[in-house]
């Protein structure tokens, strides 16, 4: 199966756009309706799980540590703002989520590209 050539830049746009999405709910000061209150750590984990495989899907070329040096990178960045946006603060917790959250995306990522030939050619080839 040939992957069209708008494929690549679309997967790349997607995790342009899931940054956008997880910067705003990151950094904005107000807490009203539209941010839910669930379990912060279990969050922080599902949502850096899913920018594992955000991130595979659109630099699937890239190694895995260095996809995963750009979301450590983003997550602190994100937690160091936070400490100069009251009533925000920074989390080492939060940060050590992203961290696992972000392992289990990648490892399952690449774990599916080994064991699944099919998903690996049109969703995660190099």
């Amino acid at each position: 199966m040939t992957v069209p050539a708008w494929w690549r830049p679309l997967c790349r746009w997607q995790f342009v756009l899931l940054l956008a999405i997880y910067s705003y709910f990151g950094l904005t000061t107000a807490s009203g309706p539209h941010i839910p209150q669930y379990n912060d750590k279990l969050m922080h984990f599902l949502g850096y799980g899913v920018a594992g495989w955000s991130i595979t899907v659109a630099l699937p070329g890239w190694p895995v540590w260095q996809r995963l040096l750009v979301l450590v990178a983003y997550s602190t960045g994100i937690e160091v703002i936070q400490h100069f946006l009251p009533p925000r603060t920074f989390s080492l917790g939060d940060i050590l989520a992203n961290i696992g959250g972000a392992l289990l995306g990648l490892g399952s990522a690449e774990l599916a590209r080994r064991l699944a030939p099919n998903l690996s050619r049109t969703l995660l080839e190099r």
